[in-house]
């Protein structure tokens, strides 16, 4: 589990890097099909002795037909607006884009929004290029400990490295995203950072155990081991993040922990979504970092009611 140590780490990692800038990515569907797309681009200027890379050493910016774009000045940020109206069953592509090395992205997207009769479908998928999610290998004393945890019969190295590997997994989701990152919730709030870690965990953990060995554990069980591995200190391995303190630049082959936003809003009622939705708006949408696509792509979807029939 993520000790308030390690949140810490991280969060204050990700004040550093988040310098960097950051994206909110808007997409609006009218009643004909014909969508508009609205990237704003936020960061810091650039001020001497800052480690943080400017905006377009982060962002390959929109560009090319029906672009436009404008510059402004809040407090001491800078915002960057493009905006481009795109036809019914139209598509996009990369107008968020995340730089590596030179020449390289990290991240890129593509936008969809489909007619389905008397509904719109918003599809939009991210895909990771850059370096693999850096998940450290499960430690031979954590391996100890979950097998201490399990029912003698069930207790082999196989089980325990099962286990751990499915652990790994779902941690990138938890702290990067879609959803609440705890990352986000890190930079303000440790302490609640570390108890929802606690608590997302441990239903991690619940729903694995389920997962591998069924009624082989008892649901009381259950709960007993995922309780012993948290008070443990059971290690679901952390993707790694640079020392504030090291003078090292960010990896350009990682998201810099990169906050972004995507936000939809369709001419009618939401039907179904895999985001978050804003009932006073009516609108959807997904905070994430980019290494939630670490592991393989996210795909953000929304259907709306309201299409041409």
């Amino acid at each position: 589990m993520y000790t308030r140590t390690a949140m810490l780490a991280l969060a204050l990692s990700a004040a550093v890097l988040t310098g960097c800038g950051r994206s909110r990515i808007t997409t609006q569907i009218k009643a004909d099909g014909s969508w508009s797309r609205t990237d704003v681009f936020t960061g810091a200027e650039k001020k001497e002795g800052s480690m943080a890379p400017d905006m377009e050493e982060t962002f390959a910016f929109p560009k090319g037909p029906g672009w436009k774009s404008h510059e402004e000045k809040k407090n001491d940020e800078r915002v960057l607006t493009f905006e481009r109206n795109l036809a019914p069953g139209a598509s996009l592509k990369g107008d968020l884009s995340l730089k590596g090395e030179p020449g390289k992205m990290i991240l890129v997207n593509t936008a969809t929004v489909s007619s389905l009769g008397d509904r719109f479908e918003y599809r939009e998928t991210l895909h990771w290029s850059g370096s693999p999610a850096d998940l450290e290998k499960t430690k031979p004393e954590a391996l100890v400990k979950i097998k201490e945890a399990l029912p003698k019969p069930l207790a082999t190295d196989a089980n325990a490295r099962t286990l751990a590997a499915k652990a790994q997994e779902m941690i990138v989701p938890l702290m990067f995203g879609p959803g609440e990152p705890l990352l986000a919730l890190g930079l303000v709030h440790p302490d609640l950072a570390e108890r929802r870690a606690r608590q997302r965990i441990g239903t991690m953990m619940l729903k694995l155990l389920q997962d591998q060995f069924g009624e082989q554990i008892p649901a009381d069980e259950r709960l007993d081991i995922a309780r012993k591995l948290i008070s443990e200190g059971f290690s679901m391995s952390r993707p790694s993040t640079p020392d504030p303190s090291s003078g090292d630049k960010p990896d350009k082959n990682s998201g810099g922990l990169t906050p972004l936003m995507f936000i939809v809003h369709g001419p009618g009622r939401v039907v179904s979504s895999n985001g978050d939705v804003d009932e006073f708006s009516g609108e959807v949408y997904w905070a994430l970092f980019p290494e939630a696509a670490s592991l393989k792509d996210i795909v953000l979807t929304a259907v709306f009611e309201g299409g041409q029939k």
